[in-house]
């Protein structure tokens, strides 16, 4: 990954863009019920800038923030919102990232690496999903 990566300016753009991923993930026929399967609520924690969201796969649902009525996290991954969009892209190896120490891993690991085939079919929606809204600055080469 590029050191010259953007990132997102404030948390309403993680839940757009990060937070849309899965609101497409959790809408789609084939993904959700493995989504769901997974019984893994997911706290995405960024950084640069601070900001949160919760990601409950079996209710379907992605929330904004941290707020203590939120479901409880079984997992948690931690990492800047420049990693987080150049994982959603495919440029981040995983595994690699949390050797590295650029994504720290809390809870269950074992359910959110069953995540990672699945995040796959993403990529390319996400990148889509940013180039529709101009948002090449974000886009990893």
């Amino acid at each position: 990954m590029e050191d010259s990566v953007a990132g997102f300016a404030d948390e309403d753009e993680l839940y757009r863009y990060i937070g849309g991923i899965f609101e497409t993930a959790l809408a789609d026929p084939e993904l959700a019920p493995k989504l769901n399967a997974t019984g893994l609520v997911l706290r995405m924690q960024c950084t640069e800038p601070d900001s949160a969201l919760i990601i409950d796969l079996p209710g379907g649902v992605v929330h904004k923030g941290s707020a203590p009525d939120l479901p409880a996290a079984g997992a948690t991954m931690a990492m800047s919102t420049e990693t987080a969009n150049a994982y959603w892209q495919g440029k981040v190896n995983l595994t690699f990232a949390m050797a590295k120490g650029k994504v720290k891993v809390e809870g269950t690991v074992t359910k959110l690496l069953q995540l990672a085939p699945l995040s796959k079919r993403l990529f390319p929606v996400y990148v889509e999903r940013l180039r529709a809204d101009g948002r090449d600055d974000l886009v990893v080469a």
